[in-house]
């Protein structure tokens, strides 16, 4: 029987990790194995069977995934609560397991890997928290039929809100790194003049970004000095007057601002306009001293590339200081 999508396990370790399995065996299997991998770093998993409270010798994982490949879970939602002993019973038991390739994922909220992992040298551990699998959910939900590769899978509707309750879940949870120190990057080529006349930002429906504070522009190869507050976002909402006007969730001062842009959207004929969109509320926040110019090259030569591609979190802290270079900002992703 498929595992309820939001468990009725009370005790938080168990109820999280079969919130986080039950999504991974609704979804189609690609898909959950691109996310999987994205996690341990392999290549070529192959998933079958999905299950709760694994009964090992003198160990019981959280959960197993197995086919001729076995991944294993101990979950903690409680930060530096990692046990080494508890990790080399579940190793220990892993040694009974027939699969080929054979991986114990040790998934925390925890910034840096534990040191109780980093004791261990077995390569089957493998540690990852929830910050990653929030980033490999959004990778996800970024894909499209048109750009994505032929060996990664688009999510379908049902999928995508499956992925995103899954993300909502987690940041309630409070599993998340906290979002004062973070900022959400967005390539704009549109929405920075669009910021400048509305105040707003305007992207794809029901889009998943994780919490944050404060929002950047990045275009024309440079992080914009205007570093606006992130007050509120409407999820989904039709961008025409009828629309904005009669929207429960607005509140009058939204509503007002919101008509004033979908107005003009329509008297300059935008595609804007009667679009469904997710619109994220901004006020004033930092200026920085200057803009902060990208210097990003490819890995494999000096060739210039984007600093953001959809959009990428950095370090508000680090942001505020007014960087010269992008490349001051890469390790605060």
């Amino acid at each position: 029987m498929p595992n309820p999508l939001f468990s009725t396990y009370t005790q938080g370790e168990n109820r999280v990790t079969s919130t986080v399995i039950a999504v991974l065996e609704h979804v189609n299997n690609q898909l959950a194995e691109d996310i999987l991998e994205a996690l341990t770093d392999e290549s070529d998993l192959s998933l079958v069977s999905f299950d709760n409270q694994v009964t090992g010798v003198d160990s019981v994982p959280d959960a197993a995934i197995k086919s001729s490949t076995a991944l294993w879970f101990e979950t903690k939602t409680s930060r530096d609560a990692v046990d080494k002993e508890q990790l080399e019973n579940h190793l220990h038991a892993l040694n009974e397991d027939e699969a080929e390739l054979q991986r114990l994922i040790v998934l925390t909220p925890d910034a840096r890997l534990p040191d109780e992992v980093a004791e261990i040298e077995d390569e089957r551990i493998v540690w990852a928290n929830f910050d990653s699998l929030i980033d490999t959910i959004e990778t996800v939900l970024e894909r499209d039929v048109g750009n994505a590769e032929a060996s990664m899978s688009v999510p379908t509707e049902r999928e995508a809100f499956l992925l995103r309750e899954l993300s909502r879940f987690l940041y309630d949870e409070d599993l998340v790194s906290g979002k004062e120190d973070r900022v959400l990057v967005v390539a704009a080529r549109k929405a920075w003049p669009e910021y400048q006349e509305h105040g707003l930002y305007f992207c794809q429906a029901n889009r998943s970004f994780k919490p944050v504070d404060h929002l950047a522009f990045y275009t024309d190869a440079e992080i914009k000095t205007a570093v606006p507050s992130v007050t509120d976002a409407i999820e989904s909402i039709e961008l025409t007057e009828e629309t904005v006007r009669n929207h429960p969730d607005l509140s009058q001062s939204q509503r007002e601002q919101l008509l004033d842009a979908v107005t003009q959207f329509r008297k300059e004929g935008s595609e804007r306009y009667g679009e469904t969109e997710k619109v994220i509320f901004l006020r004033d926040g930092i200026e920085l001293n200057r803009p902060v110019k990208n210097d990003k090259t490819a890995s494999d030569s000096d060739r210039t590339v984007a600093f953001v591609q959809g959009h990428r979190y950095v370090s508000f802290s680090k942001l505020r200081n007014s960087p010269e270079y992008t490349t001051e900002l890469e390790d605060s992703d």
